[in-house]
């Protein structure tokens, strides 16, 4: 649990900070507001998709397919870092929200299914906790940062320690092996 938490601290910090601060600022200097609205809105849209998905896909290591899906987050900030253009943006969001909808079907299936009901409510406390402090850092750093070093190397950053954090996180065998219990799927009537 705590590998997963400390990616996420990571994670959220990097894609909050590269998508609320820079994302806005790229679509200003770029293909404009109203479009940022749309590409933001693909990311719903693959959010959506990937919780249709999940309602099918049950694989036997979700948490280790999901936490190495997240890397898949940084391709909507490597498209704001150099190909900042609408349909490339919004294929990307949208793959990006579908990617992270399975990390987190898989995220609460396996807490569910390997935490005691009587720990749950404190573990899910100190996920919160663990994976949205660092946001507020992300958010105060990547301005001053792109101020000094350019927005398209502080995208490029942020991207990088997302993949970074996943791959660690990926690399340890707690996470890449912990299997969850796929329900029987139950059998049609008529």
């Amino acid at each position: 649990m705590w590998v997963v938490v400390a990616q996420f601290a990571l994670v959220n910090a990097a894609f909050v900070g590269a998508i609320a601060v820079l994302g806005p600022l790229v679509a200003d200097v770029s293909f404009g507001r109203a479009s940022w609205g749309l590409i933001i809105a693909a990311e719903t849209v693959g959010l959506a998709l990937g919780g249709l998905l999940a309602l099918r896909w049950r694989p036997r290591h979700a948490l280790g397919i999901g936490v190495g899906l997240v890397t898949v987050t940084a391709l909507p900030i490597v498209g704001l870092a150099l190909v900042p253009v609408v349909p490339v943006l919004v294929v990307a969001f949208l793959i990006g929200g579908l990617a992270i909808e399975q990390f987190g079907v898989a995220w609460d299936q396996s807490l569910q299914q390997n935490i005691p009901p009587a720990r749950l409510a404190k573990v899910y406390s100190y996920d919160a906790v663990g994976s949205f402090i660092a946001i507020p850092v992300g958010e105060v750093l990547v301005g001053p940062l792109a101020h000094v070093f350019g927005t398209t190397p502080v995208l490029l950053g942020c991207a990088a320690v997302i993949v970074a954090a996943s791959l660690a996180a990926l690399s340890t065998g707690s996470v890449r092996r912990l299997t969850v219990g796929v329900p029987a799927v139950p059998a049609p009537q008529g």
